[in-house]
C-alpha cells in the first residue's frame, strides 16, 4: 500500500522534508525539536543499510501526514548520529520512540504498521478516537 508521500522516497527510503512529512533530525536539535516540544513527538532511529527501516517510512509517513499539526514526527539516522541512539538505549533498529513533554512514553522494536503506531499516540493525544 503506497501514500502520497510514497513517489518522494529516494532508493534508501529517505523522506526529504515536506509539510506534513517526518523531518530529519539531529543531536544537534534533538532536545529544543523533541524534549522540549509542546506536542507529543514519534521519533524514528533508522540507517539506510536498514531493510526493514526503509519498509517503515511510509507508515511514518503516512502517520505525519494524518497527524499534522498535533504531532511531531522525525526520523534519526543512527549512522550518522550513534551518540544519539546510544543515549536513548537504542539497541537496534527500526526503533520509534514516543516523547511527550520531553518524557520517554512509549517504544516500539522493529517493523510496525501504521495502525500500531496510532495506538501508541492516542493515549497522548486530547481528542476522541476517530
Amino acid at each position: 500500500m503506497s501514500t502520497p508521500l510514497e513517489h518522494w522516497r529516494d532508493e534508501l527510503g529517505f523522506i526529504p522534508h515536506l509539510p506534513g512529512a517526518p523531518e530529519a533530525i539531529n543531536a544537534d536539535s534533538f532536545d529544543e525539536d523533541v524534549l522540549e516540544s509542546p506536542l507529543p513527538v514519534l521519533v524514528e532511529f533508522w540507517a539506510a543499510r536498514c531493510g526493514p527501516c526503509r519498509r517503515l517510512a511510509p507508515e511514518m509517513a503516512a502517520v505525519a501526514e494524518q497527524f499534522a499539526g498535533r504531532v511531531r514526527v522525525f526520523t534519526l539516522n543512527v549512522d550518522e548520529e550513534l551518540e544519539a541512539a546510544r543515549r536513548f538505549g537504542v539497541l537496534s533498529i527500526p526503533a520509534t520512540l514516543l516523547f511527550v513533554c520531553g518524557e520517554e512514553k512509549g517504544r516500539i522494536l522493529g517493523l510496525t504498521d501504521r495502525d500500531a503506531l496510532v495506538q501508541l499516540l492516542r493515549p497522548h493525544l486530547n481528542e476522541p478516537a476517530e
